[in-house]
C-alpha cells in the first residue's frame, strides 16, 4: 500500500473540506461590511440590533434565505434547475484550492496554478446561462445571455492583464510567483498598468458595481435569478461574495505580494508562527480590497450595456496587449530572468 499517495488524498480532501467551509462565513462577513460601509457612506447606522453593534445580520440574512420555500416553475427544466448553482456555486469555491494563503497554507500548489484557476472560473458562466434558461422565462434567459456576453468578454482582458507578470517571474505557480515578488518587489510596481486592468476585469466578472448588468434588478427583475427562491437562490447570493472574496485574493498574489508584508518577512518567524502570520496579511490586504469593492458600489451608477462590452473590446483588451508586448520586449532586452 502506497501510504505517502494515501497521506496525499487525505490532506487533499482535508483541505478541500476547510476551504468549503470557509465559504459561508467568508460570504456572512462580506455581507456584514457592505451593510455597514454602505450604511455609513449614507450616515446611516446599518445593522445595529442583532448581536454587538448588530455583527449577526448577515448571519440571519443568509439563514433566512435558506429557510424560504423552495419553488420550481411548472414549466422549467427541473434537472438543470437545481444543477445551474451547484455549477455556479463549486466554480467559486473549486478556484479557492489555488490560493496561497501563508507559506505552505495551499490546498493544491499546482505548477500551472494560475492556468487552473481562470479555467474554473469560466464554468461559471456555464452555470448562469444554464440558469437562465433552464427557468423558462423571458427575463431570466436575457439575464442569462447578457452573463454569458458580459463575462466571456471580460475573461479576455482579465486573462492577458496577468501575462505580463507571468513572463516577468517566468512561473504559472502562485507561490513562486510571490516568491519573485519578495525577491523583486511587488508586481504592483512592475505591472501598474495590469493592476488596473485586472481589477477592473474581475469586478466585471464576479458582477459588481458598475458592471452588475447580469442581475440589473431595475431592469431584469433579478436576471437569471428571477424564478429562483430557498436554498437555491442562497448558493447563488453566496457564490458572489465567495468569487469576490477569491478575485480579492488572486489580486494580492498577483500584485501585492500575497500573504508578504511591506516590510521584511521576520526571520525568525518559521513553521506555525510564520503560516499565521502570512495568513493575517493575506487577509489583511484581501479585505481592503473588498471594502474598496463596496466602496465603488455606494458610489458609481449602473454603466449602460453598450458602455460595459465597449469598455471590454475597445479599450481594457487592447490596452492588454500593448501591455504583454512592452513587458515581453523589456524581458528579451534588459535580460530579466524569472525564478
Amino acid at each position: 500500500m502506497d501510504w505517502e499517495l494515501l497521506l496525499g488524498i487525505g490532506r487533499f480532501v482535508l483541505a478541500t473540506t476547510l476551504l468549503l467551509l470557509l465559504t459561508v462565513p467568508t460570504a456572512f462577513i462580506i455581507i456584514q461590511m457592505e451593510m455597514k460601509i454602505i450604511a455609513q457612506m449614507n450616515l446611516r447606522f446599518g445593522p445595529n440590533r442583532i448581536g454587538p453593534r448588530g455583527i449577526f445580520q448577515s448571519t440571519i440574512h443568509g439563514f433566512k434565505v435558506l429557510a424560504k420555500e423552495d419553488t420550481v416553475p411548472d414549466q422549467a427544466d427541473r434537472s438543470t434547475f437545481t444543477l445551474a448553482p451547484w455549477m455556479v456555486y463549486m466554480a467559486a469555491a473549486m478556484s479557492m484550492l489555488v490560493i496561497p494563503f501563508a507559506p505552505g497554507a495551499v490546498a493544491a500548489d499546482f505548477n500551472i496554478g494560475i492556468v487552473y484557476f481562470f479555467a474554473v472560473l469560466g464554468l461559471s458562466v456555464v452555470g448562469l446561462l444554464v440558469a437562465g434558461w433552464a427557468s423558462y422565462n423571458k427575463y431570466s434567459l436575457l439575464g442569462g445571455l447578457r452573463s454569458a456576453a458580459q463575462m466571456v468578454s471580460y475573461e479576455i482582458p482579465l486573462t492577458l492583464s496577468i501575462v505580463g507578470a507571468v513572463v516577468l517571474a517566468g512561473t504559472l505557480n502562485f507561490s513562486e510567483l510571490i516568491g519573485w515578488q519578495l525577491e523583486n518587489g511587488w508586481l504592483l510596481i512592475w505591472q501598474p498598468i495590469g493592476l488596473g486592468i485586472f481589477y477592473i476585469s474581475s469586478l466585471a466578472e464576479v458582477n459588481r458595481t458598475p458592471f452588475d448588468m447580469v442581475e440589473a434588478d431595475s431592469e431584469l427583475v433579478a436576471g437569471p435569478f428571477t424564478e429562483y427562491s430557498g436554498m437555491r437562490f442562497g448558493f447563488f447570493f453566496f457564490a458572489e461574495y465567495v468569487a469576490l472574496f477569491i478575485m480579492s485574493g488572486i489580486l494580492v498574489a498577483l500584485f501585492f505580494g500575497g500573504w508578504l508584508a511591506p516590510w521584511p518577512f521576520p526571520a525568525q518567524l518559521t513553521g506555525f508562527a510564520g503560516t499565521l502570520y502570512g495568513i493575517f496579511w493575506f487577509f489583511l490586504k484581501t479585505y481592503i480590497f473588498v471594502a474598496i469593492a463596496v466602496w465603488l458600489r455606494a458610489t458609481l451608477p449602473r454603466v449602460r450595456v453598450d458602455q460595459l462590452m465597449g469598455m471590454a473590446w475597445k479599450v481594457l483588451l487592447p490596452l492588454a496587449l500593448v501591455n504583454l508586448f512592452v513587458t515581453a520586449i523589456a524581458v528579451v532586452v534588459f535580460d530579466v530572468k524569472g525564478v
